[in-house]
């Protein structure tokens, strides 16, 4: 049996040695047995000096003794180890040839044998069989000692088994395409060999002999590896080769590319081993499941830092906004219980303990209706918030709060918008969690209650009751409150129900009834055996008809000058007590309109009537027109006209100021001429010298303008003002001698307010109409009416000494009540149209009882003349009658009284001319003015001849003398003087 088998390329060769390997003996026992498989063969095949191990019997002829401590192999691994190591040191593949098998030669001993075949099939089964247990030795580094000798086994390092499994595995693929290309190079070199034949049996049990063979690409792709960053295994170098003889050229060659086949099977099995530690990717849906779980993840940390954020920078807002304690204005008679109008928003806000006066079922019932949860949830609702929250998200729509808290905050706190935003959204539930902790759910349910919108222009459950079932909250029944409930959520819809209801509406109640059982707030036996309550029909709460209108407007008014707008009238819940007193309004009204009607009255033509209070100042009742409907034009406080006489007060006011007293005598003959125009009494009237009583009651013009003249006009303007009337109404240019003839224009509530202070002992009292203004704490905001001492006391009561003259005894006998408990002192006043011929164009009596005062003027809007038919329009006419028909009805409530004495205070003062006394009837008139011509005497009778006296004395016939002067008292009607007003003005008189 052959010492060595030699396997490469597929071919089998056979050695035989003898001593020291010349004659074909086995060698010396003392050579060392071995017995190694193709795992096991050396690393290295260098000497320690780095020069390739030879023979020292080596032939100069450069003939290669083979290494008799080398043994040949077949597979990858050889040829792996072999060129790697050699390129390592820098030799060519030639050098090579000393390990591997020399080529055989023809003349070889027993090289035709036929026992090569079967040798060589024993030699690699032998081989495959002991390769098992010698896996586990250690390989030395180099083959050969310096010396040529086989290098013992003790004297070599050990390997890493790792190394030897990696390079095994790799070997098993060479067979299959290294085998191929050493087949092709070395055949041609030597005598034709046969192929080895396989061995019937494995070198192991159960495992073949040799891999099956794989390609490279079969296993890892090529790109594969470069994807995954493996780094090539390096390519060697070829190596020159040294021995220029074709044997060794052809297995050098084949040594190569083996040692290429055996790197790209390395790079292979490294890459298998990467991948194999990467590992598969995962399933697609894990993948997605794990995207989704961060992004959700990631929210929920980000939403919880917002969260935090809003939590500590949202503070409660500490106003209520203006629109949630909207509430309108109230307006009262004068008593200030009787409501007259209502201004703004219907709301009347009320405390938690008045909701439930008169039982829970209203604040249960809404509850119900709106958010079962409200006494346990902590001002938000977890499901709701987040149903909201996903429908803003995903753009469905933006959705408000769902719970009674929530809305409360929308519709309550200033700062708080109604924009759909999620910014808003985030701030009302914060607020709403901090009102929930801070705040009791009561408070929470009364805020709710007086903002949330009801439908009737009802804001509030209060005005909700009144507005649906004319009743206060308190009162509603179960079922009543159940409905208002349910309309909350469509009031437009419910706010227009009348008795006639929708089934939608109903389906709306009963959800409210069943929840109210869901919730304990009723039994299920209490449900059944209600019935649908129908809402009332819509009342008009503002009813302007009338005279209402008129009061409301002129309220408004005042309140504007007292600084309160409109707009806070209609936001800020006042209550306005105003002067206006109910029965007088109505006396008033009905006094009016039994004389004259609305059909009846001419267009343009309007009727005032005024009533103050002289203690106070407060209008009590006024007339402004038949209906506000018809006509906003108040004629009471807003229509005007000239006052005529009945200015004359203040003049002679002014006089009694000033120290006359009213029994000084003026001259109040006419016509007279003054500043160049002849002026003339009313109606013509020669008037004549008289007291100022006396020109008083029968209002001649003459004596009051040589009046004014003494006292002055400003003086007089001045006098005006002070007792009530406005400022600026009297013009510079109507300072002017027939200034008491009252060119001025005045307003109804004007003179009754300046005629009030003479009633009042000379103290003023500004005219009004708005007695309180209680703000929504009950406070009185009404400023104090402000006063003001016109006149003295003894002034003012001998003024009214000589007014009441007026009544009884002058011009105002029509308007007198002739009755002793009630006194009347009064003027009046006409004012005639010289342009159209004479006619009336105003007409005044403003006349007072110690109680009232009271004005009441017909006038036209033009100041032109007019006619009612079937009425007299003068002073003494129509206006006397209004007067007198009024006040007999209105002072019936009233307790007997009566004026002050008169004082008869200051100086008589004769500011009439002199008056020449008559002459003797003898004596001529020194200078007569004018000599009439004397009438024809009378022819005497021619007497008869008497005897002539003795002493017959001489005669003369007696002079006429001149006639005096007409008697002042004469009523002869001079000729109408020229108008002293000016253009387009009238010319008043008594």
């Amino acid at each position: 049996m052959p010492d060595v088998i030699c396997h490469g390329g597929g071919e089998l060769s056979e050695s035989r040695h003898g001593d020291g390997g010349a004659d074909g003996q086995r060698p010396e026992t003392e050579m060392p047995d071995t017995n190694t498989s193709s795992e096991e063969l050396p690393t290295d095949l260098t000497s320690e000096r780095g020069v390739p191990a030879t023979d020292e019997d080596q032939s100069s002829e450069g003939v290669t003794q083979p290494d008799p401590g080398v043994f040949k192999t077949s597979g990858s691994f050889l040829r792996d180890r072999v060129a790697q190591h050699l390129q390592e040191q820098g030799f060519g593949t030639g050098d090579a040839t000393e390990d591997t098998a020399s080529p055989a030669t023809p003349d070889s001993e027993g090289a035709d044998e036929p026992s090569t075949a079967a040798g060589g099939d024993a030699a690699a089964t032998s081989s495959a069989k002991d390769g098992a247990s010698a896996e586990s030795d250690a390989f030395p580094e180099d083959d050969t000692e310096t010396d040529g000798r086989p290098a013992s086994p003790q004297d070599s390092d050990d390997t890493a088994p790792t190394e030897a499994i990696a390079v095994s595995a790799s070997a098993e693929q060479a067979p299959s395409e290294a085998s191929p290309a050493a087949e092709e190079d070395t055949a041609p070199s030597g005598p034709e060999t046969r192929p080895l034949q396989p061995v019937n049996e494995p070198a192991d049990e159960g495992e073949p002999m040799w891999p099956t063979p794989q390609r490279l690409s079969d296993v890892v792709p090529q790109d594969k590896d470069q994807e995954e960053g493996a780094t090539p295994t390096p390519t060697h170098a070829p190596v020159p080769d040294s021995d220029p003889g074709g044997g060794q050229e052809q297995t050098g060659r084949a040594t190569a590319e083996a040692a290429g086949a055996v790197a790209t099977e390395t790079k292979a099995e490294a890459g298998k081993g990467r991948k194999g530690k990467k590992g598969g990717k995962a399933p697609l849906w894990w993948r997605i499941l794990r995207v989704c779980l961060v992004v959700v993840g990631v929210g929920i940390i980000a939403g919880c830092g917002v969260f935090a954020y809003f939590y500590a920078t949202v503070e409660v807002p500490d106003a209520a906004q203006a629109d949630a304690v909207d509430e309108g204005s109230t307006f009262y008679f004068a008593d200030g219980e009787t409501v007259f109008a209502e201004r703004g928003t219907s709301r009347e806000i009320i405390s938690y303990d008045q909701m439930t006066a008169g039982g829970d079922h209203v604040v249960e019932a809404v509850i119900s209706a709106e958010d079962r949860g409200f006494w346990t949830e902590p001002g938000v609702s977890v499901r709701g918030t987040t149903r909201a929250v996903w429908s803003t998200i995903t753009g469905q729509q933006v959705q408000g709060g769902s719970t009674v808290t929530q809305q409360m905050v929308r519709n309550y706190f200033e700062g708080v918008s109604n924009e759909r935003t999620i910014s808003r959204k985030i701030q009302e539930i914060i607020i709403a969690i901090k009102i929930d902790q801070s705040e009791s759910k009561e408070w929470v349910m009364e805020q709710y209650l007086n903002t949330i919108y009801f439908g009737r222009q009802a804001y509030g459950i209060q005005a909700a009751a009144e507005a649906y079932y004319h009743k206060d909250v308190d009162e509603l029944t179960a079922e009543e409150a159940a409905f208002l409930a349910a309309a909350i959520q469509q009031p437009t819809p419910f706010g227009q129900a009348d008795v006639e209801t929708t089934p939608e509406m109903k389906q709306r109640w009963q959800y409210v009834v069943d929840g109210m059982v869901t919730t304990g707030a009723i039994t299920q036996a209490e449900a059944d055996a209600m019935e649908f309550p129908a809402p009332e029909p819509e009342r008009q709460t503002t009813d302007l008809s009338g005279y209402r209108g008129y009061m409301l407007q002129e309220a408004m008014r005042e309140l504007e000058q007292l600084g309160y707008t409109e707009d806070m009238v209609n936001r800020q819940g006042y209550q306005i007590v105003t002067t206006f007193d109910q029965d007088m309004m109505e006396a008033a009204y009905t006094a009016v309109d039994e004389k004259v009607s609305q059909e009846e009255l001419p267009e343009g033509i309007n009727i005032g009537l005024s009533t103050v209070d002289p203690a106070t100042g407060e209008v009590l009742a006024f007339f402004g027109g038949h209906d506000y409907h018809a006509n906003q034009y108040d004629s009471s406080f807003l229509g005007s006209a000239q006052a005529g006489s009945a200015f004359k007060p203040y003049v002679l006011a002014t006089a009694l100021e000033q120290g006359y007293s009213f029994n000084s005598v003026v001259d109040g003959r006419g016509p007279q001429t003054i500043n160049g125009s002849r002026i003339q009494n009313a109606g013509g009237s020669a008037g004549g010298i008289m007291s100022l009583l006396q020109a008083t009651e029968i209002s001649n013009n003459l004596g009051y303008i040589n009046l004014a003249r003494e006292v002055g006009y400003e003086e007089i303007r001045d006098t005006a003002y002070a007792a009530g009337l406005p400022e600026g109404s009297i013009h510079d240019d109507q300072l002017v001698p027939v200034m008491p003839l009252g060119a001025n224009s005045v307003r109804p509530v004007d003179q009754a307010s300046g005629y009030a202070t003479f009633a009042n002992g000379g103290v003023h009292v500004d005219a009004h109409v708005v007695r309180e203004i209680v703000n929504r704490e009950g406070e009185n905001e009404r400023p104090e009416v402000e006063s003001n001492r016109a006149v003295s006391e003894s002034t003012a009561a001998d003024l009214t000494y000589v007014l009441e003259s007026v009544a009884e005894n002058g011009t105002g006998r029509s308007a007198n009540l002739w009755d002793p408990d009630h006194p009347v002192a009064g003027k009046t006043g006409t004012v005639r149209d010289e342009l159209s011929g004479g006619g009336t164009s105003a007409a005044w009596f403003v006349g007072y009882t110690p109680q009232l005062s009271t004005a009441v003027g017909v006038y036209s809007d033009n100041n032109r003349a007019f006619t009612i038919p079937g009425q007299s329009i003068s002073s003494t006419g129509l206006p006397s009658e209004i007067w007198k028909s009024y006040m007999t009805a209105v002072m019936a409530n009233y307790e007997p009284a009566s004026f002050p004495d008169p004082a008869f205070g200051g100086d008589n003062e004769y500011w009439a001319p002199e008056v020449t006394p008559q002459a003797p009837a003898d004596e001529e008139p020194a200078t007569p003015q004018v000599p009439e011509v004397p009438e024809q005497p009378e022819i005497p009778e021619i007497p008869e001849i008497p005897e002539f006296p003795q002493n017959p004395g001489t005669g003369e016939p007696e002079q006429p003398t001149n006639p005096e002067p007409g008697d002042p008292g004469d009523t002869t009607e001079p000729e109408e003087p020229d108008n002293p007003f000016l253009p387009g003005t009238d010319r008043g008189s008594g």
